[in-house]
This record gives structure tokens, C-alpha cells and sequence, in this order.
């Protein structure tokens, strides 16, 4: 399927077009040093940080899509629990297509910020390969370091509050 309206520029576009020409330039002082090591971290850190991220939206999709809230939702009683639970659903994510919150909400939040990181993820990786292609040292380095990193300590934090498993249990 595809898809007639153009899509949106990206945040770093422009950069990362200039990086992979090889007219980006940026002006260092004295203090400022390059090594391969900080490449190589970057990008690993940046894949974390996009797992924790998608983590989050499945978290998001899920309070949007939860049956039960126990906040009364059910009770003819209280229909401002009804409308208090369709508010709390719109802005962890669209709620059937109603898009209620817009682009005011968790998810869209989360896939904002998820494609400014890719983009500094493939800003620093085209920079790091432009490097590479013109330093053996650099390129040795960063492919030595990229082989035996760590893994990052890049984690999603805890999911707080209670949430409704699949088989209805609530955590």
C-alpha cells in the first residue's frame, strides 16, 4: 500500500544529509577530543534507548486498550467514571481511532522522541563511517571496542500502578 502524502522531515535530516555528503562540518576547541569510543557507545546506547522506548508505547497501547479500570466505569451510577476512564485512555493512545488527545498523547509522545533518537543514532553512524573510510586507526578502534562493549544500562524503568494482564489478572 502505498502512501500519496509526502512524509514529514525528520528532525536531524538536513544533518545527516550533510554528514553523508561530507559537507558537515562542526568547529571543536581545543579541550574537545574525538575517539571511536564515544562513537561506538553512542550507537549502542542509542538502540537501548529505542527498545525502552518501544517498551513504553506497548505499556501506552495497552492502558489505552485496558477493558477494566475499576474506577466504577461500569456503574450507571457514575458516569463521570466512564468519562474519566475514556480521558485516561485518550491520552495514553488513540482510543479507536477517536484520536480524542490528537497527537497529545503517551504513544505519539513516545514515538516523537524514539525518532528524534534514531535520527542521532544514524546521525553519529554516518559520521563514525565517514571516519572509518578515512582513518584505519579510528575504524581498528571503534570495530575493537564495538566487539566487546557491555551491554548498555539504558533500561525502561518500573511500571508503577496497577495494569490488566491478558488473562484479566491485574499487576
Amino acid at each position: 500500500m502505498t502512501d500519496d502524502k509526502p512524509s514529514a522531515p525528520t528532525p536531524l535530516e538536513a544533518l545527516i544529509k550533510e554528514a553523508e555528503a561530507g559537507h558537515l562540518r562542526v568547529r571543536f576547541n581545543s579541550d574537545v577530543r574525538l575517539n571511536a569510543e564515544e562513537f561506538a557507545y553512542i550507537d549502542r546506547d542509542c538502540a537501548a534507548f529505542k527498545d525502552a522506548i518501544r517498551q513504553l508505547q506497548l505499556i501506552a497501547r495497552n492502558l489505552a486498550h485496558q477493558e477494566h479500570w475499576g474506577l466504577g466505569e461500569d456503574q450507571d451510577i457514575l458516569p463521570s467514571a466512564r468519562i474519566l476512564v475514556h480521558r485516561f485512555r485518550a491520552k495514553a493512545g488513540s482510543v479507536n481511532g477517536s484520536g480524542d488527545a490528537g497527537d497529545n498523547n503517551l504513544y505519539n509522545i513516545l514515538d516523537q522522541h524514539y525518532k528524534i533518537v534514531d535520527d542521532l543514532q544514524q546521525l553519529h553512524r554516518t559520521i563514525a563511517q565517514k571516519y572509518i573510510e578515512a582513518d584505519q586507526e579510528f575504524a581498528a578502534r571503534y570495530n575493537e571496542v564495538s566487539a566487546s562493549m557491555p551491554p548498555s544500562k539504558i533500561l525502561p524503568g518500573l511500571v508503577q500502578g496497577p495494569i490488566q494482564q491478558p488473562d484479566g489478572k491485574w499487576r
